[in-house]
């Protein structure tokens, strides 16, 4: 079944009995017992909703946490000024927060600082450190970063200087920096895919291990919600104690940073993993993709009005501008240009730096395919790199770095970047290109399966609902509709397409596309008017307080 987006489409295919057996065993729908098992849930995962936080720190016995919890103990007990080293992102700024209002409460010395993504890249740099060095700090504690920085590690240490890391991104190698401490899921190369947590989780936990040791009063729970979007925001796996993690953090949903609850309240609604994921995440993200991330911790740090209204003032306007200049980066890329390559290679010094990874994102699901997207910026190549299908492009960047093709690179499985010099384009475009020529070009996409539009009391509905949250490990459920027709479409702020499709029996269902204005797809969407096959989501929309079902339209496959 090839589509007009050159996909080739097939079904999800799990033996009946084992169906029937999930279906038997936990009293679900055969839909829910096939989605459970094409997504590799075991019974915990499947009986999630009856979980409850008893118990929740599984680190709690971890020697690395432990260890930590001993050294920032005895740095609290001597009142020795700690330097906060974190990330631009969500999950850095998350964990910051997380951290500097602990210390806050107990009234302990402290200073944070997060690079200037422009001036000084991801993660810790000398010069950076040694600008922010008091006379008084003998110690720093490095937050979602770190984990590869072996040379600032040694350097600090020359210094007599503490260094705690808590990180989760890959290790480039496994000469571990010799940090006094590094919390790190991955770090054991037998358990890479075990307890893969954001650094904001990582940080709570080790904070409630303190916390409980020294007898304060501080309310942690308070700040469950940044472990909640570090999650969502970092695509973490949504499977085991993450799916935990949300499922317990949804059911006990509470507010009370003063910053976050004025920045999310034009919600007028209770707060889903989507709103995380697409509204509130992305402001978040704004400021350090567009300027500074500072502003953002400084809104979950301060107690004054006027202060937080100043910052969320300049947040919108960074997210705005965000949106417009993501619009203007994708409108320069020729997407026709890519559709018959194994990976996506793409330079453009026009590409906003702060952009790339956004863009690198879209396209690496249009095309299915690992993508790299490289820009210009203080004199070097920046590169954001997304890939699809558990394709772990972390082995191709320690490539880049054995080759001396880059200076420094990392990040997570599915996510990462590199700075390189300007000279070395070439090189690693055919270096990449060669990386990936075995690929198996014919890469299926796969539905979950076959159905109808669904009413609104569908028991489809209530099956996606118990499947929630989804996200990588646990993707929404793709559907295949056979013999579909658009009656009516339309386009929504030049970039989004919105249908009206009516099938066979005469059922109609509204479906919106996202982002595929002058693309194949939506050129069909928008004047196709013969019967075609959808590929679509079906999703809950509510707006206005109103609910409604609706398709997410992903594909067209036409008659034959």
């Amino acid at each position: 079944m090839i589509s007009i987006s050159g996909k080739e489409w097939k079904e999800y295919k799990i033996p009946k009995r084992l169906i029937d057996k999930y279906s038997n065993d936990f009293d679900i729908s055969e839909n829910l017992s096939k989605f459970y098992l094409t997504r590799n849930f075991n019974k915990e995962d499947i009986l999630i909703k009856e979980a409850t936080d008893n118990n929740l720190n599984i680190f709690s016995k971890n020697k690395d946490f432990l260890s930590a919890s001993e050294m920032i103990i005895d740095i609290i007990n001597n009142k020795q000024k700690t330097l906060i080293f974190g990330d631009y992102d969500v999950d850095g700024i998350s964990s910051i927060t997380i951290l500097s209002s602990f210390f806050r409460y107990l009234n302990h010395p402290f200073k944070y600082v997060i690079p200037d993504r422009f001036i000084d890249g991801y993660g810790p740099n000398i010069r950076l450190l040694d600008q922010n060095l008091d006379e008084n700090i003998d110690n720093i504690i490095f937050l979602d970063c770190g984990s590869n920085s072996i040379d600032v590690i040694n350097y600090l240490k020359s210094k007599n200087i503490k260094t705690i890391i808590i990180d989760h991104h890959i290790i480039n190698n496994f000469d571990i920096s010799k940090s006094d401490i590094l919390i790190n899921p991955i770090k054991n190369k037998s358990q890479i895919d075990d307890n893969n947590v954001c650094t904001a989780t990582l940080t709570f936990f080790l904070v409630d291990i303190i916390n409980k040791r020294i007898n304060s009063k501080f309310t942690l729970n308070d700040y469950f919600i940044f472990c909640l979007i570090s999650t969502i925001c970092d695509v973490m796996p949504l499977k085991g104690l993450n799916r935990k993690i949300l499922t317990i953090g949804f059911k006990k949903l509470f507010i009370k940073n003063k910053g976050l609850k004025k920045l999310i309240g034009n919600l007028k609604k209770k707060i889903s993993y989507q709103d995380i994921g697409f509204k509130i995440g992305p402001l978040i993200n704004s400021s350090g993709r567009m300027a500074k991330a500072n502003d953002v911790v400084e809104l979950f740090l301060t107690q004054d009005d006027d202060k937080i209204d100043s910052i969320i003032d300049k947040i919108n306007s960074h997210n705005s501008t965000r949106k417009r200049i993501e619009q203007e980066n994708l409108d320069l890329v020729d997407t026709k240009r890519y559709y018959n390559r194994n990976v996506i290679f793409i330079f453009n010094k026009e590409f906003h730096e702060g952009i790339i990874g956004i863009i690198a994102a879209k396209l690496s699901q249009i095309f299915n395919k690992p993508c790299f997207v490289v820009t210009e910026s203080q004199n070097l190549l920046k590169c954001s790199i997304r890939s699809q299908n558990n394709i772990k492009i972390n082995k191709t960047i320690n490539k880049l770095i054995e080759n001396k093709l880059i200076i420094s690179g990392g990040g997570h499985d599915e996510a990462g970047g590199f700075s390189a010099k300007k000279e070395h384009l070439s090189d690693l475009e055919e270096f990449i290109n060669k990386e990936f020529k075995n690929l198996e070009t014919k890469d299926y996409s796969y539905f979950d399966t076959f159905t109808v539009f669904p009413k609104k009391n569908s028991s489809i509905i209530s099956d996606l609902k118990s499947l929630e949250p989804y996200g990588k490990s646990n993707p929404e459920p793709i559907f295949y509709f056979k013999n579909i027709k658009s009656i009516r479409s339309g386009i929504i702020n030049k970039r989004h397409v919105w249908n009206i499709f009516k099938n066979k029996s005469g059922r109609t269902i509204k479906s919106i596309s996202f982002d595929c204005v002058n693309s194949e797809l939506g050129n069909y969407l928008l004047n196709f008017k013969k019967e075609f096959d959808l590929i679509a989501c079906i999703v809950e929309n509510n707006w206005n307080n109103k609910k409604g079902i609706e398709l997410r339209v992903i594909d067209i496959i036409l008659k034959t």
